[in-house]
């Protein structure tokens, strides 16, 4: 276990320091899980996309686009101006 000064915004802190009570649990620890949740959520999806690139077939994107929109024009409220 290592320690890691950290320096966040004084509303931040509060509004943290108060879920962490809520949740019965310290500051320290509401932090860590918050910090490992996001760490791990970031990790799952690059697994996930590198696995879906992986499984890609170089060039099979451009004919799906060549095939788009032909018959189906765009609405008026697709549009942009």
């Amino acid at each position: 276990m290592s320690t890691f000064p950290l320096r966040i915004p004084d509303d931040l802190k509060k509004e943290a320091t108060a879920q962490a009570e809520a949740t019965g649990v310290s500051l320290n620890q509401y932090i860590a899980t918050a910090l490992a949740s996001r760490v791990g959520a970031q990790a799952e999806a690059e697994r996930y996309f590198a696995a879906r690139g992986a499984r890609a077939t170089r060039g099979q994107a451009r004919t799906i686009l060549a095939r788009s929109g032909v018959g189906n024009p765009p609405r008026d409220d697709d549009r942009l101006d």
